[in-house]
């Protein structure tokens, strides 16, 4: 062996073999540390925007993802530390509402036109995952990870800080025509910004953390989603409630918690996300479903109810045709 290697040929040749087989390897490795990462790429939020034509995503990937709807594809990449829980669209303004958890980053407002950042300030250190604008915009709320419900003006001002005497604060829906707010943990508090006045509802007997909740557009009432407790074998429930917080309806229907909902513009249609893509009327009745691979968590309608965005644990992006039988997977 040794006498064969003072061939120059062979040398060569071994090196060749080596380097291939190197490569082979790296890339496999690369491969295999990307599916990794993929399978951590969690998209908490899917956000169409009032005018139609974006979508906004944010997960655990660190970046604000931005995608064209007239072409399925992605238009801008923003880095953003931390964990992106919750993203909303200004009414009518190019600019996002951010939520962030981790303590990498503040939650924060973005202006895309200027590319402004306006940090909010008073948020727990631990973060928050509940924002959102009043109906036309001139007021933004966080829930936090204390408990506590800040209120800020359109320049990111704190106006009011209130304490819910929540836990953590997980999701939060303006009224549609009230400066009225709906805040959910491990119970539903509903605030009155302009009276200062706040109730609480104890959502079940059982202690279940809710996850989402959305006013219907009349505002007559909304719907809440939670976790269950599948080692104390509580089932997730869908609540319907009055605006005073007087519960009409309590759907026992999917294995897996209710991450996320959202209203057509119409109040015709409530889309959830869960283990299926949901679509219910006001009454509560599922009209359709769709079974997911992956547990969903974003969701959310086009300003024309045709078409409804889900995201989900794996980083899968999907638009639906209201029908459900139709879908195309956005690639980025």
């Amino acid at each position: 062996m040794a006498s064969n290697l003072k061939n120059p040929m062979i040398k060569i040749k071994l090196m060749l073999f080596i380097l291939i087989l190197s490569t082979i390897c790296g890339c496999k490795k690369k491969e295999s540390t990307a599916k990794i990462e993929r399978e951590n790429w969690w998209l908490w939020s899917a956000n169409w925007s009032s005018n139609g034509e974006q979508i906004a995503f944010g997960g655990t990937q660190d970046t604000l993802r931005l995608f064209s709807s007239a072409t399925n594809s992605i238009v801008e990449n923003v880095p953003i530390q931390g964990t992106i829980t919750k993203t909303e669209w200004h009414p009518s303004k190019n600019k996002l509402a951010i939520s962030i958890q981790d303590g990498k980053n503040k939650s924060l407002i973005l202006n895309l036109e200027t590319k402004k950042r306006i940090l909010l300030d008073r948020i727990d250190e631990n973060g928050a995952r509940a924002i959102g604008w009043n109906k036309n915009g001139e007021l933004l709320a966080v829930g936090d990870y204390s408990g506590f419900l800040n209120i800020y003006n359109e320049d990111g001002e704190l106006l009011k800080r209130i304490n819910t005497k929540q836990k953590a604060l997980i999701a939060l829906h303006w009224h549609p025509k009230n400066n009225i707010i709906a805040a959910v943990g491990e119970k539903i508090s509903v605030y009155n910004f302009e009276n200062d006045t706040l109730f609480d509802v104890k959502p079940r007997k059982e202690e279940v953390l809710m996850l989402c909740v959305a006013w219907h557009p009349s505002g007559e009432f909304f719907v809440t989603g939670d976790y269950g407790d599948f080692e104390k074998d509580y089932p997730p429930l869908l609540q319907f409630w009055t605006s005073k917080g007087k519960n009409l309806r309590n759907i026992e229907n999917s294995k897996a918690e209710f991450r996320n909902m959202a209203w057509s513009n119409d109040g015709e249609l409530l889309a959830t996300a869960s283990e299926f893509l949901g679509l219910w009327n006001k009454k509560g009745d599922l009209i359709r479903k769709y079974d997911s691979e992956n547990l969903l968590w974003g969701i959310d309608w086009n300003n024309s109810d045709e078409k409804i965005v889900t995201s989900d644990d794996k980083g899968k992006i999907m638009i639906w045709e209201i029908n459900l039988d139709t879908s195309i997977e956005l690639k980025y």
